[in-house]
């Protein structure tokens, strides 16, 4: 029932993200993409087994919903925000968006541990906020870097 309840969200997400317009070249989403989805992975690794503050229960509906959520809405969700980033103008409206996409990645990783498919020991909220934060920070200035040099013959 989990993982159809997180089949449900993920799939929704990912619809959303294919129908809105883009603003990002097909490129720099692969790589974005990747590059977040490599974030995630490596804190929940770290987490999980380096300071046992993570644990995943060894029941495959929940393994199946984690790896959806690795691998498909939290990358999306944060594509999402470098793609908003992008035509936001003013810091006042940046910093706004950032931290509407902190509080949606935090609750929905807040969703994970209610519904025990991600639960945290010995966890600080602050945590959560905090990664989500030098995640889409290490985005946004990852995109201003790779932008760069794929338009530098533009």
């Amino acid at each position: 029932m989990i993982f159809l309840i997180y089949l449900v969200i993920d799939m929704s997400v990912l619809f959303l993200f294919i129908k809105l317009k883009k603003h990002l070249h097909i490129l720099e989403t692969f790589v974005y993409w990747m590059l977040s989805s490599y974030l995630f992975q490596n804190f929940s690794a770290l987490c999980y087994m380096n300071f046992k503050t993570l644990v995943i229960p060894e029941q495959l509906s929940y393994e199946f919903a984690h790896f959806l959520n690795r691998i498909l809405l939290f990358p999306a969700l944060m594509v999402l925000s470098l793609n908003y980033l992008l035509i936001m103008k003013t810091y006042k409206s940046r910093i706004l968006l950032i931290t509407f996409f902190i509080l949606i990645l935090s609750g929905l990783e807040w969703l994970g541990h209610t519904t025990g498919v991600l639960i945290h020991v010995h966890w600080r909220i602050w945590w959560s906020f905090t990664f989500w934060l030098v995640s889409i920070l290490a985005l946004f200035g990852f995109m201003k870097f790779f932008r760069k040099i794929l338009y530098r013959g533009d």
